[in-house]
């Protein structure tokens, strides 16, 4: 079933109202799911020619979100879309994209990227039919970085004993992962994080691109949780 999130309490997007009309093209009484602030409904479309509005039939089971905060460090070209579609779809509560030393991208034009990247997050979270849409936000480097976190990891390719899945914490504690851009994490900002209180941490043996080292992270975060 199409599930949308709302621009405000009982108002839709402009362009999910065309959605709606124009290419899902449903009819007065159809049953769509519609999110806010974290809570989902079934409800029926009331629509009239180029209005449409909804009455609620239930409240639909909320998919729980963990709070973890996913920091990329800035890729390149469109690797960024690729980061917030799938952090998205694997739970990631806050996408931060922040440019290190060897980051090869530069930040510009943050509202035009802040704006696209929300309507990629948005159409993930429907499509994996989550009660949440991710928050993205850029900063201008590490001391910009928030420490109000239970638990604190930096992923990092030299660590070679702290492993993901020998850590232990409490699922419902904050938790922040960093992650380096395409170069990986320089010897001055490892430093720096580890004074700041992040522990470094493993994926295994096989080294994966900047762009995909959330996925298995989030994917295993998602199974803890469900067990």
């Amino acid at each position: 079933m199409q599930r949308y999130f709302l621009e405000k309490e009982t108002k839709f997007y402009k362009d999910d109202i065309h959605h709606i009309l124009n290419v899902m093209r449903f009819k007065q009484g159809d049953r769509v799911e519609v999110c806010y602030d974290g809570i989902c409904y079934l409800v029926e479309l009331n629509i009239n020619q180029k209005d449409v509005s909804f009455n609620v039939v239930e409240t639909l089971k909320t998919n729980k979100q963990l709070d973890i905060t996913l920091v990329q460090g800035l890729p390149k070209g469109d690797k960024i879309d690729f980061v917030v579609k799938s952090a998205t779809i694997f739970g990631a509560k806050e996408i931060v994209f922040l440019p290190m030393k060897r980051s090869i991208a530069k930040l510009s034009n943050i509202e035009h990227k802040l704006e696209r990247l929300r309507k990629i997050a948005k159409e993930a979270a429907e499509l994996a039919k989550l009660s949440f849409i991710p928050q993205i936000k850029f900063l201008n480097s590490i001391n910009d970085l928030s420490l109000d976190y239970t638990h604190k990891f930096l992923l990092d390719e030299e660590e070679t004993s702290l492993q993901l899945e020998t850590i232990e914490f409490n699922l419902q504690n904050r938790v922040i992962y960093i992650i380096g851009p395409e170069g990986g994490i320089d010897i001055d900002e490892r430093n720096i994080l580890r004074n700041k209180g992040f522990l470094t941490l493993s994926l295994g043996q096989t080294i994966l691109p900047t762009e995909l080292a959330h996925i298995p992270l989030l994917n295993y975060m998602k199974y803890r949780k469900n067990l």
